[in-house]
């Protein structure tokens, strides 16, 4: 199963951490990216907390979007179609995951809101996952026949 996250944004908890860190903590940056802080007329230091704060960001993004996987991986167990999860990408941009499931030899999207999302593994609401559930046994139904 692919797992990908499409862009990246740092948030607020991300930026907190990165403005904590001292400079000497800093990744270093390349050439290219010194060039890019150049031309927006910021200091290297904020690029390099900037980057700091995108890269946790993105390991975050990516445990989410794996957590999701597992979740809708152990719903399509009691599939009788034999569907599979193709792969699973957070597109930042449109705040919405899509998945790919493999089902009959086709291809099936299913796509779910981050909010949707987020306020499942926040708050752990049974009537969320329900919902995402049904969601996605109405999407497999209507291909398994």
């Amino acid at each position: 199963m692919e797992i990908t996250v499409e862009g990246w944004r740092a948030g607020r908890e991300e930026r907190n951490e990165a403005a904590k860190l001292s400079i000497a903590d800093l990744p270093p940056l390349t050439d290219e990216q010194k060039n890019v802080a150049k031309k927006m007329g910021i200091s290297e230091e904020d690029y390099a907390r900037s980057t700091y704060a995108g890269r946790l960001s993105q390991g975050r993004l990516v445990e989410k979007t794996k957590r999701l996987a597992r979740l809708l991986e152990k719903q399509l167990a009691g599939f009788s179609g034999g569907a599979q999860i193709e792969r699973v990408r957070l597109v930042t941009i449109d705040h919405e995951f899509r998945v790919d499931i493999s089902v009959n030899g086709k291809t099936v999207p299913f796509r779910v809101s981050e909010e949707t999302v987020d306020d499942l593994f926040e708050g752990g609401s049974g009537a969320i996952e329900a919902q995402i559930v049904n969601r996605l046994q109405n999407v497999l139904a209507g291909q398994a026949a």
